[in-house]
């Protein structure tokens, strides 16, 4: 279970939470992924006296196997959608196997797909985008990420700088 504590300068105007004088503060949160769990601002006063903030995670609820289902079903229904739009096949098993593509239009693309239900954004890690473009390379396709924002109704492409280029000129004449 991964938390993130995010330290954020605020200024003159909000109050400590400590105190409870309004004074230049600081805003500490702690979250897990987009959930905010706790949060506690401070005056630069209590932080110069060494101030101890303690959180006190509450940890979301267990993922139930309907939760794991419902988003595994959502998933496997959008990569089937990308597939049908390029002409290619969906890839079974494609999460728990070392083999990256969960779409594939065999000697063109190798495709990973990512949703997500968040209106704020998404997170790319490297480690996604090596692993795709690695066994892509291996079998002489082209690599790609397609992210699905479902509330948003969008779904863009990331596709290496190289290839960019290559559609530029070809659009150019």
């Amino acid at each position: 279970m991964t938390f993130e504590l995010v330290v954020r300068y605020l200024g003159f105007g909000e109050r400590c939470s400590n105190c409870g004088k309004v004074r230049e503060t600081t805003r500490y949160t702690i979250r897990q992924k987009e959930v905010l769990l706790q949060q506690f601002r401070l005056c630069d006063a209590c932080q110069d006296r060494g101030f101890a903030i303690s959180f006190n995670p509450k940890p979301n609820h267990v993922e139930r196997s309907n939760d794991r289902k419902r988003r595994i079903k959502i998933s496997r229904k959008l990569e089937r959608g990308v597939a049908e739009d390029l002409g290619g096949r969906t890839t079974p098993g494609s999460g728990n196997r070392d083999v990256k593509a969960d779409i594939r239009k065999v000697d063109e693309w190798r495709i990973e797909h990512k949703y997500t239900e968040s209106l704020k954004g998404y997170r790319i890690l490297v480690d996604d985008l090596s692993a795709i473009i690695k066994h892509a390379n291996l079998a002489g396709e082209w690599p790609a990420m397609v992210l699905n924002f479902r509330k948003l109704k969008r779904q863009f492409a990331i596709i290496p700088y190289e290839l960019f280029l290559e559609i530029v000129e070809k659009l150019r004449g």
